[in-house]
């Protein structure tokens, strides 16, 4: 074995030891770790559609950068309607959530600029800011009192950026972002939004995100948002003022230099937003089921942090315990999978529960009593 493979070796060991190590494993059971939030991966509708546009577009793939032969007017009129939604002048699609954040976080900011960053923000937001090799002041999770007395330290070098998720993917909890606007704004920052697992889940009227709940759009130097999560599909997008959109065009790297997003795909977003219009009721279902969980958990006594929406976190503390209780409850047909680092703080392992409009009550009810029966012993034991 050459000496590569003889240190790779040893550092997956590294990882098996801590337990860390993790596997590919093929989904089985009842869904309950994906962020298909409103069951649109399930949709017979979105199915239909999919297969309906197989039949209308042309070309069906995307053999190409947007900048060379992979325009289509059915990307102009997706990247219309997605600035509509999220109350923008323009909005461009990527390939990806990662290539949104990091092409965008990477272009816009530069290395005399100040980003404010929360300390528990996305691995693509972290490494958009490494590329553009900004100063990063990273504030503890939700602090505004240590955002505020960042802004007041003036930074005259350059631009100063607030950058947040609106909907935290492991503790579910949500950003003021109506205080990080106002904030934003005293202090002549731009404010930078990660609103990608709120998109579908929130907002009363077009069901765009947090964004629009807090009636920040008009704020934000830019709006980060993903179909990979509630709208059960692929890719992502920026949606920002005029000038934004145009310059990530003309230098952002991870636009420029990667295949467009096919028309196919393009065609199905367009019937996923069809139904975020037409079946509102799909995200008021899925908070209300999320909600019925957190409670049935909470009154056995277990944390679920300060988590909203459809995101449940369930504290365990160590990771074999994490482990064994995803393990347990997998094997009762509940795909559930734990979390832990360098994912989340060492000692915070957990289960993520992701709940999801086209469950039933039953089927939560049958998991929160599945949780407690796998979680409580290990609890106990570790008094």
């Amino acid at each position: 074995m050459s000496s590569l493979l003889q240190e790779v070796e040893r550092r997956l060991e590294e990882l098996r030891l801590q337990d860390q190590y993790r596997q590919l494993t093929v989904v089985s059971g009842l869904d309950f770790s994906s962020n298909d939030y409103l069951g649109l991966s399930q949709a017979p509708s979105l199915r239909a559609a999919i297969l309906e546009g197989v039949s209308r577009c042309t070309p069906l793939t995307s053999p190409s950068s947007r900048l060379l032969a992979g325009n289509t007017p059915s990307h102009l009129e997706l990247e219309k309607r997605l600035s509509e939604l999220k109350g923008s002048e323009a909005a461009l699609v990527f390939p990806s959530g990662y290539q949104a954040n990091v092409g965008l976080l990477s272009t816009l900011v530069k290395p005399e600029d100040r980003v404010l960053s929360d300390q528990q923000n996305h691995a693509s937001i972290i490494d958009g800011l490494r590329l553009s090799r900004c100063r990063k002041v990273i504030f503890p999770h939700l602090d505004t009192g240590a955002i505020s007395e960042a802004l007041s330290i003036p930074h005259p070098q350059g631009q100063t950026f607030l950058v947040t998720e609106s909907l935290y993917s492991m503790d579910g909890d949500i950003a003021p972002l109506d205080v990080y606007a106002e904030m934003a704004e005293r202090w002549e920052a731009h404010l930078i939004v990660d609103d990608s697992h709120a998109l579908g889940v929130f907002g009363e009227e077009r069901g765009s995100g947090l964004t629009e709940r807090f009636g920040i759009e008009g704020s934000a130097a830019a709006i980060v948002s993903a179909f990979g999560k509630a709208l059960g599909l692929y890719g992502a997008f920026v949606a920002a003022p005029r000038p934004i959109i145009d310059y990530l065009v003309n230098t952002c790297r991870s636009f420029i230099f990667t295949t467009a997003v096919s028309p196919l795909m393009v065609s199905a977003i367009h019937a996923a937003l069809d139904i975020l219009e037409r079946e509102p009721e799909r995200r008021k279902r899925v908070r209300s089921l999320a909600d019925r969980l957190r409670q049935n958990l909470q009154e056995h006594g277990l944390d679920t942090l300060n988590s909203s929406g459809p995101i449940v976190p369930v504290i365990v503390g160590e990771n074999q315990d994490a482990v064994a209780a995803a393990q347990r409850l997998q094997e009762q047909g509940l795909d559930v999978r734990a979390i832990r680092p360098p994912t989340v703080a060492p000692g915070t392992s957990r289960l993520r529960i992701s709940v999801h409009a086209n469950h039933r009550e039953e089927d939560v009810d049958r998991l929160a009593a599945a949780i407690v029966e796998a979680v409580h012993p290990m609890l106990a034991n570790n008094k």
